[in-house]
């Protein structure tokens, strides 16, 4: 009898923990923006840019926001989205999850296995240095999340060959002015006339089929706070 008591206590116990472990989310394409701190239109913008980056790799970019974590470690929770979300091609496994928790001021980038050589830790602990923790620090949180999946599309995209579309206006590297000085001045008139009439596109969620079905990830990846 004291022996079914424990069983049953153990057993309530490990339910307990995978159910605080468990995420339940809620995407719009690729966004599931939780804590939301993201407007539509970023939403919209980051969506067209990651669905673009997936018909060319089959590569899928998860951008999470949460409130919190509920006591969780990030990483093991970037981790588990991951792997419960089956992100990246099945093959591939070229997911890549990029959490961002605004209470506990906490993000995790982390990569699938089959991004682990070709991508790299270096490459995302420059993006997260760079171009998410410095907006971050102004509480600038959807410049830094817009910047850091633009970041980390161009750097998926770049391990394949191949170009990725991006859509609104991609803020520029935190402290930048954003002009790029290699483009001459009498430029830039030209660029501003194509970027007021260029068509933005809008994400259809209805032609969106889901996570590519991969799933593997094996812990490379990195995490910071602010």
């Amino acid at each position: 009898m004291v022996k079914k008591c424990w069983l049953f206590i153990i057993g309530l116990l490990l339910c307990s923990c995978i159910s605080a472990y468990a995420v339940d989310l809620k995407f719009t394409g690729f966004v599931a923006d939780q804590a939301g701190v993201l407007s539509n239109q970023s939403v919209n913008d980051i969506n067209m840019m990651l669905w673009d980056l997936q018909k060319k790799t089959g590569a899928d970019i998860a951008v999470v926001t949460l409130n919190s974590l509920n006591g969780s470690d990030v990483n093991d929770v970037a981790i588990q989205i991951g792997r419960e979300y089956k992100l990246g091609d099945k093959v591939k496994n070229n997911g890549v999850v990029f959490l961002t928790a605004v209470n506990e001021r906490k993000m995790s980038i982390q990569l699938g296995t089959g991004l682990e050589r070709t991508v790299g830790l270096n490459a995302i602990e420059n993006i997260r240095d760079k171009d998410i923790l410095p907006y971050y620090r102004q509480e600038q949180y959807e410049n830094g999340i817009f910047r850091g999946a633009y970041s980390l599309a161009k750097a998926v995209a770049d391990s394949e060959n191949v170009t990725v579309k991006t859509y609104g206006n991609v803020p520029p590297p935190a402290g930048s002015s954003g002009r790029n000085d290699d483009i001459p001045i009498w430029a830039w008139p030209f660029i501003l006339l194509g970027a007021l009439f260029r068509r933005r596109g809008r994400f259809n969620s209805g032609s969106f089929g889901g996570f590519g079905g991969g799933g593997g990830f094996g812990g490379c990846g990195c995490s910071g706070s602010w």
